[in-house]
C-alpha cells in the first residue's frame, strides 16, 4: 500500500504527504520507518531517471560538446544551471519548514493547503505571459519554480501540481513544464532522503516487503509520470481540481469530527 501511495501521489498533483496524513487518520497507517521511506523515495527517483532518460542523456552529452550554441536544443548544459537555481530556494525553504512538518500538522491545516492547491490547479490553463520561445526557461523563472517546489514540503501542497502550474502560467510549453518539474525533483528527492538519513537509526528491513515496496513505487511512479505529462500536454491538468477540493472538504470534516 505504501509503495503504491508513494509512486502515485509523488507525481500526481494531489500531494503525497497530504495523502499520508489522511491515511494515518483513516486507516491508522503509520508513517513508514526511516529505511523503508528512503527506499520508496529511491523507487520514485529511479522512475524519473527512466522516464527522462533521453533528456538526461542530452544534458550529459552537452557537457562533452565544444559548441556552446544550444539555443535550438530543448535540453542541454544550461538545464543544469536552471536546476541549480531552482534547487537553492527549494533546499532553503524545505530545511526551514522541516521541523514544523516533522512535529505534525492538523487536518485543518492540510485542508487549507488543499484549497490553495485547488486554486493553483484551476489557474493552470491561464497564460499570463506570452513567451517568444516557450521552450526556454529564464533564470528568474527557474528561481520562482524552485520557491513553489520548496513550499510543497507542507502536506496538501503538491510539488508537481505547484511547479507545473506555475510554469504553464509563465508561458512555458506544456511538455517542457512537466518534464522540467520532474527534472528538478531529482535533487529534491535526493535532498529529502539525505535529510532523513541525517536523523540516523536506519536499520535493515525484511527482503520481501522492501523489494515489493520499491518495485511498486517504481512501476506506479513511472505510470503516473506518463499520465501527468499526457494530461498537461492536452490542457487537462486542472481536472484534478475537483478531487483536491473534495480532499479539502474531507480534511475539514475530519478536523471537526475529531
Amino acid at each position: 500500500m505504501l509503495g503504491i501511495l508513494q509512486g502515485a501521489t509523488e507525481f500526481l498533483p494531489v500531494s503525497s504527504s497530504g495523502h499520508l496524513v489522511l491515511a494515518q487518520q483513516i486507516l491508522g497507517l503509520r508513517e513508514p520507518e526511516l529505511a523503508f521511506d528512503i527506499l520508496l523515495h529511491l523507487g520514485t527517483l529511479l522512475a524519473i531517471l527512466l522516464f527522462l532518460r533521453r533528456e538526461i542523456a542530452e544534458v550529459l552529452g552537452s557537457l562533452f560538446r565544444r559548441d556552446p550554441e544550444e539555443q535550438n536544443e530543448p535540453w542541454g548544459r544550461r538545464d543544469l544551471l536552471l536546476m541549480a537555481v531552482s534547487t537553492v530556494p527549494t533546499g532553503i525553504i524545505g530545511y526551514a519548514f522541516h521541523d514544523v512538518v516533522e512535529k505534525g500538522v492538523s487536518t485543518r491545516e492540510v485542508g487549507i493547503a488543499y484549497l490553495v492547491l485547488t486554486a493553483i490547479l484551476l489557474l493552470s490553463n491561464l497564460r499570463f505571459r506570452h513567451k517568444m520561445d516557450p521552450e526556454r526557461i529564464s533564470l528568474w523563472e527557474a528561481f520562482a519554480i524552485g520557491i513553489v517546489q520548496g513550499m510543497a514540503v507542507l502536506p496538501g501542497l503538491s510539488r508537481s501540481g505547484s511547479t507545473i502550474s506555475l510554469a504553464l502560467v509563465l508561458g512555458i510549453g506544456a511538455s517542457r513544464s512537466a518534464k522540467y518539474s520532474f527534472f528538478i525533483s531529482i535533487p529534491a528527492i535526493l535532498g529529502a532522503a539525505a535529510l532523513q538519513l541525517h536523523k540516523g537509526g536506519v536499520t535493515m528491513l525484511p527482503f520481501l516487503p522492501s523489494t515489493l515496496g520499491f518495485l511498486l513505487s517504481l512501476i506506479v511512479g513511472y505510470i503516473a509520470l506518463t499520465f501527468v505529462e499526457r494530461l498537461v500536454t492536452r490542457g487537462k491538468f486542472l481536472r484534478f481540481a475537483p478531487y483536491t477540493f473534495l480532499l479539502a472538504v474531507f480534511c475539514f470534516y475530519l478536523y471537526g469530527k475529531g
